[in-house]
């Protein structure tokens, strides 16, 4: 399958030096001139809406745990009695460009699952936060502010938009995929040179590996997933024993799969193969759906095993025939108390 390919010339080519990867440097360090540019014209011309504002982000394309940390951040913060709100850029979502209040005080509504699959699962997992998805973060800022009165907005997958002043800056590291073959793209993973973590005032590292990364002024924290239940489609929880013995596929469109692969492991399940798409994919376009349909009624597998955030598209596929489980995690960042006091 074409998605999946891409998926592997990612990690076998852009997240180690290769021949491919030396070929694309020069294009690198066009993208180097440019983002340098572009951070010294804008960081200093802001928008502010009187509301401070945390931004997490990244400098590593793909996935590092970006919303997870916006959803602890924000819970953490509302658990602390502040009032917060969270902004979603709502990729691949029908508000992308028209920046649209998603879930308010009060719940969902009921066109939320349109934003995207990012955006609906902040605002599902986030009761009593308000949720607006669309990429103009002007907007949004605007928006919310108008409606409500705030102590914080968070701003997910922000740290490149410069548009909107900064009071706070948390760049996450996935400590699977690190910082790549340490080239910028197209050669590399990286979206911007390194030197820019001397703008972070927090690095959460997702994972237990380290990463070797410049020292500047930042504090450094450590996070990680674990296991909080497995349930399927009709909220029936499954004990691990239960699928332990049975014949397991994982299913994901995730920026990092070897991520998801390892919370499994660690899980203690053991899966068989693992079926991967890149980020934010479209499960049915890809004919993903029904190739899985096909090996489900050939008797190839028992059960697939997908993250939370693909189950926020798949809930909503009609055509599904194969039985799947959620593996739901809970996401830890270690010293949380010292975490939430660096915004307060």
């Amino acid at each position: 399958m074409r998605n999946i390919e891409i998926q592997d010339i990612i990690e076998n080519y852009l997240c180690r030096r290769s021949v491919l990867s030396y070929l694309l440097f020069p294009l690198s360090l066009i993208n180097l001139v440019l983002q340098s540019l572009r951070s010294f014209l804008f960081r200093r011309k802001n928008f502010s809406g009187g509301t401070k504002i945390i931004s997490i982000g990244n400098i590593v394309s793909g996935g590092a745990g970006k919303t997870p940390t916006t959803v602890k951040t924000a819970q953490l913060l509302q658990k602390a009695g502040y009032e917060v709100a969270v902004s979603h850029r709502g990729y691949k979502g029908k508000f992308e460009n028209n920046t649209t209040l998603i879930s308010d005080r009060s719940g969902l509504f009921d066109f939320a699952p349109d934003a995207g699959d990012e955006a609906y699962m902040i605002a599902e997992s986030l009761p009593g936060i308000p949720v607006t998805a669309g990429k103009n973060r002007t907007e949004a800022v605007k928006l919310l502010n108008e409606k409500y009165k705030l102590d914080y907005i968070i701003l997910d997958d922000s740290f490149q938009h410069l548009k909107v002043k900064h009071h706070f800056d948390v760049i996450v590291f996935n400590s699977v995929s690190g910082t790549g073959n340490g080239f910028l793209l197209p050669a590399g993973i990286l979206r911007e040179s390194l030197r820019a973590l001397k703008f972070a005032d927090i690095v959460l590292m997702n994972g237990e590996e380290d990463i070797k990364l410049p020292a500047y002024s930042y504090k450094k924290f450590r996070a990680s997933y674990e296991l909080s239940c497995l349930h399927d489609s009709q909220g029936n929880i499954y004990i691990q024993d239960e699928v332990k013995n049975k014949r397991i596929c994982l299913l994901s469109g995730i920026g990092i799969p070897k991520s998801f692969e390892k919370s499994v492991v660690k899980a203690g399940i053991k899966f068989e193969k693992h079926f991967r798409l890149p980020d934010h994919a479209d499960f049915v376009k890809s004919g993903i759906i029904k190739k899985m349909n096909d090996l489900f009624e050939a008797d190839k597998f028992d059960y697939l095993l997908v993250t939370e955030k693909d189950y926020a598209k798949l809930r909503f596929i009609p055509a599904i025939k194969f039985p799947y489980i959620v593996f739901k995690t809970t996401f830890n960042i270690m010293g949380e108390e010292r975490y939430i006091r660096e915004f307060i």
